[in-house]
């Protein structure tokens, strides 16, 4: 595997593809999490808006964004990034945070409890069933970026 291919890790940081990719990656991240938030602002507005949750989502969605936006300050100046926006990124990305020990099916029901606006939005994903790990290797995620970046 190419350190191109690896998660994230400083250690690559040097090279100017490993930089441009990130960057890319950044873009994308950017782009989605800006789309969410409009999303959860229009929710908020409208009626019956569970304004907790949302609000909950929004600062979420913020502050994952206010450090997508500084890695990507710091990539396009070609600095090395803050100290603390390393452990931010992989804070972001979850990786090296312990995780509570819950079930798959704990897990989906949540995820959904959290992610969905009603029980009929959570029936219609529960009758979809969970994505496939192996699908989601197969997301050319570079095309991806292209398409939501216009």
């Amino acid at each position: 595997m190419s350190h191109q291919e690896e998660p994230f890790s400083e250690a690559h940081l040097d090279s100017p593809e490993y930089r441009e990719r990130l960057l890319r990656k950044l873009n994308c991240l950017i782009a989605v999490l800006e789309v969410a938030t409009a999303k959860v602002r229009k929710s908020l507005a409208g009626p019956d808006a569970d304004l907790e949750r949302l609000s909950r989502i929004r600062t979420n969605l913020q502050s994952t964004l206010d450090v997508c936006l500084r890695a990507r300050a710091a990539l396009e100046r070609r600095e090395a990034l803050p100290k603390d926006i390393a452990g931010s990124i992989v804070h972001v990305v979850g990786e090296g945070l312990p995780a509570p020990a819950r079930t798959p099916t704990e897990k989906r029901e949540r995820a959904a409890r959290m992610e969905t606006n009603s029980k009929s939005e959570r029936e219609k994903f529960e009758r979809l069933g969970p994505i496939d790990p192996r699908q989601a290797k197969m997301i050319d995620f570079d095309a991806l970026g292209r398409m939501l970046q216009g």
